[in-house]
């Protein structure tokens, strides 16, 4: 596909999805309306032909789904798309995934009854991944109906999760290479997202470190601005350049590091941005809230920032000992 074909395919897929997160949220404030959940993205672009484009362009479609989501806020199952087209040990015709709880990062908890998150509300039937001895994961199909399900109160009131819990009935094959696979794609799509949402943010912060610049703001002030911006900037392209490596090569540790890199990031910009524009406009500009708020929910799904840089510091130098150079994640 040459590349005006494909700036054709990026700028219809961007509207589809801005039309889509004008549906889901017409007044743009975020707030919950219960009837809104994710879009089937099968369904949402099947009049641009996306299945035959993901077939010739498997890797570069991937990426857009989620840049598109991240920039336009709206909602669709790209995420559990994403992780199921690794699965491929699933017999079943499966609709949704669960994801493991926050609090255990990417890994599925080692229980004897269901436990996740689901994204979205539970329904149809749902692939389970459930951890055994020595790091392996094995997964199962369930039907929603056998399991029960309570919507979460998530930081960003939009964003529709449900808590899963259930018996661990139901027949389970060994899947640890699948899961692992299906995990760094979600975290690639993930970091996508992330730096998405960020992208968003950043303009917006320019244009008040300006407009303050202009108010006779003081020099110090002036300054500090300048320097947290450049800082942010730095970080974020850093992180930009570890994703771009994650999709072009792929692997575990690149779309770990490029998940964590992203998180860090997004969460430095948000942080500019609230020192930047002020309480007082941080809460009358509820579309930069709404920015850095769904990438603080996001960045909790398969390993927050601060959990990965930690679980990466272990796998470094669990695997590297000292006088060995440490893996190179940039080629």
């Amino acid at each position: 596909m040459t590349d005006i074909a494909w700036d054709f395919v990026e700028e219809r897929v961007l509207r589809v999805f801005e039309e889509l997160a004008h549906l889901q949220d017409p007044v743009g404030n975020g707030a919950a309306v219960t009837s809104v959940e994710p879009c089937a993205v099968d369904a949402l672009l099947s009049d641009l032909g996306w299945a035959d484009i993901e077939a010739e362009y498997p890797t570069e479609a991937c990426e857009l789904l989620f840049r598109a989501q991240g920039h336009t806020l709206a909602q669709t199952d790209c995420l559990s798309r994403a992780m199921l087209a690794e699965l491929s040990c699933l017999a079943d015709e499966v609709d949704g995934i669960v994801l493991p709880d926050v609090r255990w990062g990417e890994t599925p908890r080692a229980a004897q009854e269901v436990s996740g998150i689901v994204i979205g509300p539970l329904r149809d039937r749902v692939a389970v991944p459930v951890s055994g001895p020595m790091g392996t994961v094995s997964v199962g199909v369930v039907e929603a109906s056998r399991l029960e399900g309570q919507r979460l109160d998530t930081f960003d009131s939009s964003v529709q999760w449900t808590s899963v819990s259930g018996p661990l009935d139901f027949p389970l094959v060994e899947a640890s290479t699948e899961w692992y696979r299906a995990v760094a794609a979600a975290q690639r799509g993930l970091a996508t997202e992330l730096i998405a949402l960020a992208d968003s943010v950043v303009p917006v912060v320019i244009g008040a470190c300006r407009d303050r610049a202009s108010n006779d703001g003081s020099q110090r002030d002036i300054q500090v601005n300048r320097d947290q911006l450049a800082e942010a900037s730095a970080i974020l392209e850093g992180a930009r350049a570890l994703l771009a490596e994650s999709w072009h090569y792929g692997g575990r540790l690149s779309a770990l590091a490029a998940k964590c890199a992203a998180g860090r990031a997004h969460r430095v910009v948000g942080e500019l941005a609230l020192h930047a524009l002020g309480l007082e406009s941080w809460t009358r500009d509820t579309v930069i809230a709404r920015y850095v708020a769904r990438g603080m929910q996001l960045d909790a799904l398969c390993g927050s920032h601060e959990h990965l840089e930690a679980v990466l510091g272990e796998r470094l130098f669990e695997i590297y000992s000292a006088g060995q150079p440490l893996p190179s994640i940039l080629s």
